[in-house]
C-alpha cells in the first residue's frame, strides 16, 4: 500500500459510517443528521458559545452556524444571549433535544458497535494513536 492512499481509506470510512447513521436514524425516524449529532452531543456537556462549539466539535464556523439554524428550526436548541459578553450567544438543548439525544444515543452506540465488531482492544487502541498521530501532524504549526 501506497502512503499517498491513506486519505482515501479515511475518506471511504468516514462515508460507510456515515451512511450507516444516516439510515439508523431515518429507520427510527430521528430527525437528524450525523453532523447535528456531533452538535448535539457536544452540548449534553453544557452551554457553550459558536466558537467552543466549533473547536470542540472541529468543523468551521459557516458549518456550525448552518447546523445551528437548522437545530433552532428543528426546536432542539436555542440561542441565547451570554451575559458576560453581549456580542455573543450562548447554545443551550431544549427539551426536545434531550428527547432526541436520548433516541439517537442507543443507535450511535449499535453504530459504534458494528464498527470495532472485529477488533480486539488493543487493535481499537493502536487505531485511535494512529489517527492521532496524523492529525497532530497536520496540527504543529
Amino acid at each position: 500500500m501506497s502512503r499517498k492512499e491513506i486519505g482515501i481509506y479515511i475518506d471511504r470510512t468516514y462515508k460507510v459510517v456515515r451512511q450507516d447513521l444516516i439510515g439508523r436514524f431515518k429507520q427510527a425516524d430521528v430527525d437528524i443528521t450525523p453532523e447535528q449529532w456531533v452538535i448535539l452531543s457536544k452540548l449534553r456537556e453544557g452551554k457553550m458559545n459558536q466558537t467552543d462549539l466549533a473547536n470542540g466539535s472541529f468543523k468551521d464556523k459557516p458549518t456550525i452556524s448552518r447546523i445551528l439554524d437548522l437545530l433552532v428550526k428543528k426546536g432542539f436548541v436555542v440561542r441565547e444571549n451570554d451575559e458576560r459578553d453581549r456580542r455573543k450567544y450562548l447554545i443551550a438543548l431544549t427539551s426536545k433535544g434531550e428527547d432526541v439525544i436520548q433516541r439517537a444515543e442507543p443507535l450511535v452506540f449499535e453504530s459504534r458497535e458494528k464498527g470495532w465488531q472485529n477488533l480486539e482492544e488493543e487493535e481499537y487502541q493502536q487505531l485511535i494513536t494512529l489517527l492521532d498521530k496524523v492529525f497532530n501532524n497536520y496540527s504543529q504549526e
